[in-house]
């Protein structure tokens, strides 16, 4: 049987939230799954995943059909992607991650030789939109075994278990996977300030530095170059990573069009870097010659 489809454990509300106040979270990874093919179920058609750098993670789960009444939602986790570890009827799943919607109540099980068992799962929480059409699902990996690399799959129920009464995703067979990705912020690193030219170019540049290498961003990234004089936009005339060579890393340079007149007027610029989901900027200012 692909899929564990009962709980043998009993549903506890966790009364504990690890706070993640000051977390920064990578950008979620998207897995989708085909609708209509939920019967009474609630209809799963997305599951968001990502994690934060103190290690929650969250599983935000779309339908395409309410959850409501007696339904509930059940994340299956192989927190080692061992197969023929945990629950090999439901593909190894270590975890089972489960909300009862009529209860407002989550659990957390974990697999012990032949069963599955209640879990400490203080960092668990969950959260139902208001229109019922998503819900969230965190939980630390403190409370799976420090995992940082998993499978997993989803279960929908509207109480039952009987055909027509389910939905799992992915639909059929197999499992999705997560990793869990790098979190770093970014800094603006060292700039250069050239001449602003009436009638010609101003060219500004600067370092976008990841917190985690010290690395400097480069291709990867990308560059948002924005520049006024007064309440006039000034043309991007170029945007590009360059490399100094030798080991020195990249700057983003942001070239832009400078109005003949008037001269002696005040431009100011703004060049923004951003990788992953984190953004560094630096702000410019100069008089035309």
């Amino acid at each position: 049987m692909r899929r564990l489809m009962v709980l043998a454990v009993a549903l506890a509300v966790a009364c504990v939230v690890a706070s993640t106040a000051g977390a920064i979270t990578a950008p979620p990874q998207t897995f989708t799954d085909e609708t209509g093919d939920s019967g009474t179920a609630p209809d799963i058609a997305t599951i968001a995943v990502t994690n934060d750098d103190h290690g929650l993670y969250t599983f935000t789960i779309g339908f395409a059909t309410p959850y409501v009444n007696s339904d509930n939602i059940t994340i299956a986790i192989d927190s080692d992607n061992n197969v023929n570890t945990g629950d090999t009827q439901a593909l190894g799943a270590d975890y089972l991650f489960e909300d009862d919607y009529a209860s407002h109540s989550f659990d957390l099980a974990v697999w012990q030789s032949n069963d599955f068992a209640e879990a400490p799962h203080a960092t668990a929480n969950v959260v139902v939109a208001s229109d019922n059409k998503s819900m969230t699902m965190t939980i630390n990996k403190s409370d799976l075994g420090n995992s940082t690399d998993f499978n997993f799959f989803v279960i929908a129920s509207d109480g039952t278990f009987d055909t027509g009464h389910t939905d799992d995703a992915p639909s059929g067979a197999g499992a999705f996977s997560y990793s869990a990705q790098t979190i770093f912020t970014l800094a603006a690193g060292s700039s250069h300030d050239g001449a602003a030219k009436a009638g010609g170019t101003w060219t500004v540049s600067m370092r976008a530095v990841r917190s985690d290498t010290n690395a400097t961003v480069g291709s990867d990234g990308t560059i948002a170059c924005k520049a006024t004089e007064g309440s006039k936009k000034l043309a991007v005339v170029s945007h590009s990573f360059v490399s100094s060579g030798g080991g020195g890393g990249s700057s983003a340079v942001c070239t832009f069009r400078v109005p003949k007149k008037p001269k002696h007027a005040a431009v100011h610029a703004t060049v923004t870097v951003s990788d992953a989901g984190q953004s560094a900027s630096k702000s410019f200012t100069a008089k035309t010659r």
